[in-house]
This record gives C-alpha cells, sequence and structure tokens, in this order.
C-alpha cells in the first residue's frame, strides 16, 4: 500500500482516547516524512485558497496556489 493511502487511512481513523490521537497524528507526521517531495495530496483543498493545489514538501503540505503550509 502506497504511504499517501496509509496516512489517508490512519487520518480517517476517529478514536476517543486522545492518547491513541496523539500516536495517530505522530504516525502520520512520521509516514508524511517519507513521501517525495512535490508529491501531489490527491483529493484535498488548500483550507486558505480552497484550490486542490496541496503539495507534500519536506513533511508538511503545502498549497502552489497561495502558497499556504501545514504541518504536523
Amino acid at each position: 500500500m502506497p504511504i499517501d493511502q496509509v496516512i489517508k487511512l490512519v487520518s480517517g481513523l476517529e478514536l476517543d482516547s486522545e492518547t491513541i490521537n496523539t500516536w495517530k497524528n505522530g504516525v502520520e507526521r512520521s509516514l508524511k516524512k517519507y513521501l517525495p517531495n512535490e508529491m501531489e495530496a490527491k483529493g484535498q483543498k488548500c483550507p486558505v485558497c480552497g484550490h486542490e493545489t496541496l503539495v507534500y514538501e519536506e513533511g508538511c503540505l503545502k498549497c502552489r496556489n497561495c502558497g499556504a503550509s501545514k504541518c504536523g
């Protein structure tokens, strides 16, 4: 399974325990480091401009349209 699909699967988990959520977020952050730079984040929209132009860059999401970024 490609890493971006594993990240999507883990991020979709809805768990009640704060400990598990912390674990879930940690797994996502760790896996994102292994995504190649400039890999498209398919199906995700930028929270600032609304365009589907997000790419992974150094483990963070960055919008090619407006430059907004989100890490973690």
